[in-house]
């Protein structure tokens, strides 16, 4: 078993454990059990260090927010004097889709497009530069339970909407 699928069973394990069967309805209802509470205040940090909020990232972007999570992911803002680039940071099944990815995380930037619109160029190369940093850190002790707390993109467009996820 690879480690994205020992996270996966890891997580869906301990939230079968915590509900009992009567509680069960529906299967969504067992997946939304495997969520955490939003939580406010700064997210995990860890994942990015060196880099703390305000740190230039490259290219005249910063770090400005990183969220706890947020109905299944890490949200990262970016900014380059009055530009914003949101950055969800999600579980990846084996196929990412994003911007730029490590073993377990995919970058989606959130502009509001369908996949179909051009990234900026240096935006783009500042989330790869970003994707590069947190594979160092994604491996750390103790990592899984958290990235256990993670949903796929399309787990989370699907249980939320897209409209809810910008």
């Amino acid at each position: 078993m690879n480690r994205r699928d020992m996270i996966k069973s890891v997580a869906l394990g301990g939230a079968l454990g915590a509900v009992s069967s009567q509680a069960i309805a529906s299967t969504f209802k067992a997946e939304q059990a495997v969520l955490p509470p939003i939580e406010a205040g700064e997210g995990p940090m860890w994942l990015l260090a060196p880099l703390k909020i305000g740190d230039e990232v490259g290219l005249g972007w910063r770090l400005a927010a990183l969220t706890n999570n947020d109905r299944g992911a890490w949200v990262v803002e970016l900014l380059r004097g009055d530009q914003l680039g949101r950055v969800h940071m999600c579980f990846h099944s084996g196929e990412p889709k994003g911007v730029g990815h490590t073993e377990l995380l995919d970058f989606i930037l959130m502009d509001g497009g369908d996949g179909r619109k051009d990234t900026d160029e240096h935006l783009g190369r500042v989330i790869r530069h970003m994707a590069n940093i947190v594979r160092q850190n994604e491996l750390r002790e103790g990592a899984d339970a958290e990235l256990a707390r993670l949903l796929t993109h399309a787990e989370r467009v699907e249980r939320f909407g897209p409209e809810t996820l910008l």
